[in-house]
């Protein structure tokens, strides 16, 4: 079981604090409360609640009271769940180190030129072949947000990268505007949640129509260079 993205993004003390609420049994404690029991300083807890709420794990009451909101009380049963089916391994001192290398991949965006206006459309991105071989498979999420589409919520996909072309297929719908913004951010995820590295991105801006032109039937590729520790 894979923990999810939105929890890989969070550093491992507010992973902590989110198995705190877990073991209560009403999803609701005082500041001080939570800095004694998870043995916090006040400025490490300021800086991962402030986390927590500005993300909508938690909602601040009065008099520093803390409590769970919907989106939080269901990560932490997604959380309990990942804790059950993936135990913690044994640290291994043994095994070497591997140099680590920086590697550039293509990102490639393929879209139909013009969109039009609240038709759904389908939208390929993904990677071309590396140019050098890759010695182990990389695990990188890609993001493609819109703007003046109907959706302004994210949508992600996530690759398990090899020298391999590897691609995906976003759905999109243009609003009512005479261009739509597709944006990519790329990012590499390491072995531990917290290790998130920003690879790199792209975004262009597509022309939409309020009609389809008869019979057309032009694809547009873009393309940008992402970098991939490997």
């Amino acid at each position: 079981m894979e923990l999810p993205f939105h929890l890989r993004a969070l550093p491992p003390e507010a992973l902590d604090v989110l198995r705190f609420f877990s073991r209560l049994e009403e999803p609701i404690a005082h500041a001080t409360y939570i800095m004694d029991e998870l043995g916090l300083s006040e400025r490490a807890f300021g800086k991962v609640v402030r986390r927590l709420v500005t993300k909508g794990y938690l909602q601040m009451g009065g008099d520093q009271i803390y409590r769970l909101t919907d989106f939080g009380y269901s990560s932490v049963e997604e959380l309990a769940a990942y804790d059950e089916e993936t135990p913690p391994e044994p640290l291994d001192d043994s095994q070497p180190m591997i140099a680590l290398r920086q590697i550039f991949r293509r990102l490639v965006l393929v879209t139909p030129r013009p969109l039009v206006t609240a038709m759904p459309t389908p939208v390929q991105v993904g990677f071309n072949r590396a140019a050098e071989a890759f010695p182990q498979p990389v695990e990188m999420v890609v993001r493609l947000s819109l703007v003046h589409g109907d959706s302004t919520r994210p949508q992600e996909c996530s690759f398990n990268l090899t020298d391999e072309p590897a691609f995906h297929t976003f759905q999109v719908t243009p609003g009512r505007y005479t261009q739509m913004r597709l944006r990519l951010q790329v990012y590499q995820l390491g072995d531990n949640p917290d290790d998130i590295a920003v690879a790199g991105g792209m975004y262009v801006d597509v022309p939409v129509v309020a009609s389809a032109p008869p019979g057309r039937t032009d694809l547009a590729a873009y393309g940008a260079d992402i970098r991939v520790t490997a």
